[in-house]
């Protein structure tokens, strides 16, 4: 089933829009200091295991997890640029529709005036439109 869709209900979607960018920006912020804390504990885990001597396959995983986070951090800031621009465009649409119900608004309201005028335009029938076809024309120098 169809939702109704009207002036007030797109206003508030467009609202939540922009807290849910606004919410999800905050997410990435967390993401990414997680992002940038595991790589620094992949780094300083990576020179303990070295000074212990653990194998190249042990410290391969190591490297590998590392190198995930860092492929998630850099994945971050492709999806923060774009949850911003939708968040802003969001912002915009949201502000075109404001002044586009202003417009019409003012248009409806002037409507509104015309029609509680008694009279505007009248789609009456006068007599000169009903007898135009008898009326006689002269012509020029006669």
């Amino acid at each position: 089933m169809a939702a109704e869709v009207s002036y007030e209900s797109v206003e508030e979607e467009s609202d939540e829009l922009s807290l849910m960018c606004e919410d999800d920006l905050v997410v990435y912020d967390r993401i990414g200091k997680r992002c940038q804390r595991e790589i620094s504990r992949g780094d300083s885990l990576l020179v303990a295991m070295e000074a212990v001597g653990f194998g190249p396959k042990v410290m391969g995983w190591v490297t590998r997890g590392k190198e995930q986070y860092g492929v998630i951090d850099s994945q971050l800031a492709e999806l923060k640029s774009n949850t911003k621009a939708q968040g802003e465009a969001v912002v915009k649409a949201k502000a075109l529709l404001v002044a586009g119900q202003g417009l019409y608004a003012d248009i409806a309201k002037d409507m509104e005036s015309v029609a509680d005028r008694d009279v505007y335009i009248s789609d009456a029938v006068d007599a000169e439109d009903t007898s135009a076809h008898t009326e006689v024309y002269e012509t020029r120098g006669a």
